[in-house]
């Protein structure tokens, strides 16, 4: 069996920095206020709290909702 990165298993990721530029705001608002909002997505499976990554598609999907 091979190892495969999450990226190919789930598909696009985005980390904090991605969330950011996504955002126009900075990487410590992102982690600490844009992430924490209600709904937004859970961390990627396989994620962990020391480097979070969430889906792309789930992160897009939360901002065309809220906007």
């Amino acid at each position: 069996m091979t190892m495969t990165t999450l990226e190919e298993q789930f598909g696009e990721l985005m980390t904090l920095d991605d969330i950011a530029t996504l955002y126009k705001c900075s990487r410590r608002h992102g982690r600490d206020v844009i992430t924490k909002l209600v709904g937004f997505p859970d961390l990627a499976p396989g994620s962990s709290t020391f480097r979070p990554r969430w889906l792309t598609a789930e992160v897009r999907a939360f901002l065309h909702r809220k906007s």
